[in-house]
């Protein structure tokens, strides 16, 4: 089963809803780097990097998380339970999150769908002591509070959510057509497994149901493994989490176009092949392991890919570029024009030039995974039948992305709005932070970027040059960077110290800037720089 990375953007120059569907034939590679501080992912099609995606290894939580329980205790005065999961605490739960089949029956609807069916029975004639359940992280633990778990699980996909134990449909109340509702309900009902229900969320408007069924049938498979491991459990352990950046990827990115998928982890291998094998069937892209001595991301240069999204300023072939902003409230994107336009009469030139920059925008929302409230001001033009080309050229190019897109008209002005959904956090949001020497008025790399940065450059270093001599390797970095080597990332640091037989030492200097420099000390006292 194939889940092509490119679904239908929804784009309602009118106001209303229509879906605009676009198809890709460009071979594609998907890049996976992985390390002990964070994993880093890339899709490129062509020549060219169309989406990037960042994920910390700390700071990973419980939620959505599935287990094997067993009930501890049962408190007929809190009407709830303690469930043994095998964390540290035992798990709540409480009477109104235990399935029970004897619940009441309802048509489907949008306010039903979803909600748990509840039985209206007390916690001590649904549950009795050692019962084994199969429950689903809610809430985080708090201080000494235990993760909070319900027995109604929910599986998220693309484009709908599986929900394993309530057989209704529903549908996202952001997709107000009703033709459409009815549409996606039908296709929803015809692909689900029995005894399960689904909910269709809102960057499903327009999907096809091939995209749908696709999307159902590898939710439906996950369900039916997690039971298969529920049966095979012999006590409380952890059965299945939200995917992890790594398999969300193959899940997301991987499709029929897919040629191969790059991974810097020997260790990820197998579990990267077994999923694609069974998860994606038709794809069947090869499996490469990067072996060489340098970063995946440097040796296929992704590196300036990464450092180019979080410039604010994108240079178009013409001549032209774009400004990107950031606000609290919206991303704001100035197009400006070359000095000179060309031989072509003006208005063409104008249009051209705009055309181009509905490309360059498309592919940046997306590389940085921009999200909400969206403005650009294009070059203005005088002519009603440039700004429908410059309309339909501009839908056409987000058409091509897998987020929900509406899309506005121009305005008198010369500015379009559009408003992408927000998914996750934005690279921008995961790679820097408010610059502390302007008060906040501008941004820089983060501190946690910069040191991961850091570790990977000594990681390079340490591997590069002759360990027998080298004895010191010292670091001169920003205060807020050496703190994080020092606290956060200091088992890394004591973990190249020790494969390398070195001695690694942080360092502080002044400034808030984003230069680290690296030297390393020899045997015969003398000093090279590496990098600054």
């Amino acid at each position: 089963m194939a889940n092509p990375p490119v679904s239908d953007a929804v784009l309602a120059p009118t106001g209303n809803a229509t879906p605009v569907a676009a198809r890709k034939t460009t071979s594609e590679t998907l890049f996976i780097q992985s390390g002990a501080e964070e994993t880093r992912v890339a899709l490129q099609s062509g020549t060219q990097v169309i989406e990037l995606q960042v994920e910390r290894t700390t700071g990973r939580g419980f939620s959505g998380n599935i287990y094997y329980g067993q009930v501890q205790r049962v408190i007929a005065s809190m009407d709830a339970a303690f469930v043994d999961i095998g964390l540290d605490r035992a798990a709540l739960l409480h009477a109104a999150d235990v399935w029970a089949t004897d619940g009441p029956e309802r048509d489907d609807d949008d306010e039903a769908a979803g909600e748990p069916r509840r039985s209206f029975r007390p916690i001590g004639e649904l549950l009795r002591q050692g019962q084994a359940l199969l429950v689903q992280v809610v809430r985080e633990p708090v201080a000494k509070k235990g993760p909070r778990v319900t027995t109604f699980i929910s599986l998220p996909g693309r484009n709908a959510v599986l929900l394993a134990r309530e057989p209704q449909v529903g549908v996202s109340k952001m997709i107000d057509d009703p033709a459409e509702r009815a549409r996606l309900q039908t296709i929803a009902r015809k692909h689900l497994p029995p005894g399960c229900g689904a909910i269709v969320r809102t960057v499903g408007e327009g999907a096809t149901e091939q995209e749908l069924s696709e999307d159902i049938g590898f939710l439906a498979r996950q369900w039916f493994d997690i039971l298969t491991r529920f049966e095979a459990a012999t006590g409380p352990s952890f059965l299945f989490d939200d995917l992890d950046l790594v398999l969300r990827a193959l899940r997301d990115m991987v499709g029929p176009q897919t040629a191969a998928v790059w991974i810097s982890d020997r260790s990820d291998h197998e579990r990267v092949a077994r999923f694609v094998r069974r998860f994606h069937p038709d794809a069947r892209p090869e499996v490469k392991i990067h072996e060489g001595s340098l970063p995946l991301f440097t040796t296929f240069g992704l590196d300036r890919w990464v450092r180019q999204a979080t410039e604010p300023k994108v240079h178009l072939p013409s001549g032209g570029e774009l400004v990107i902003q950031r606000t609290e409230a919206m991303t704001v994107i100035d197009v400006n024009s070359s000095k000179q336009v060309g031989s072509a009469p003006l208005d063409e030139a104008v249009l051209a030039l705009n055309v181009e920059a509905c490309k360059a925008i498309a592919q940046q929302l997306r590389l940085r995974n921009v999200g909400g409230l969206v403005i650009v001001d294009f070059v203005d033009m005088k002519r009603p039948d440039d700004r429908r080309a410059l309309e339909r050229a501009f839908a056409e190019e987000l058409a091509r992305d897998r987020a929900r897109v509406r899309l506005g008209k121009v305005s008198e002005f010369g500015t379009i709005q559009l408003t992408r959904k927000r998914v996750r956090e934005s690279l921008a949001d995961r790679l820097t932070e408010p610059c502390p020497t302007c008060n906040t008025r501008g941004f820089v790399r983060s501190s946690s970027d910069l040191a991961i940065e850091t570790i990977g450059r000594l990681r390079a270093a340490l591997q590069a040059s002759s360990s027998a001599h080298t004895t010191v390797m010292r670091v001169q970095a920003p205060a807020r960077v050496a703190a994080i080597l020092g606290d956060q990332l200091a088992g890394s640091l004591r973990a190249l110290e020790k494969q390398h037989g070195v001695r690694i030492e942080v360092s502080e200097k002044g400034g808030h800037g984003g230069q680290v420099q690296l030297q390393t000390e020899l045997e015969q006292g003398n000093g090279q720089a590496l990098a600054k």
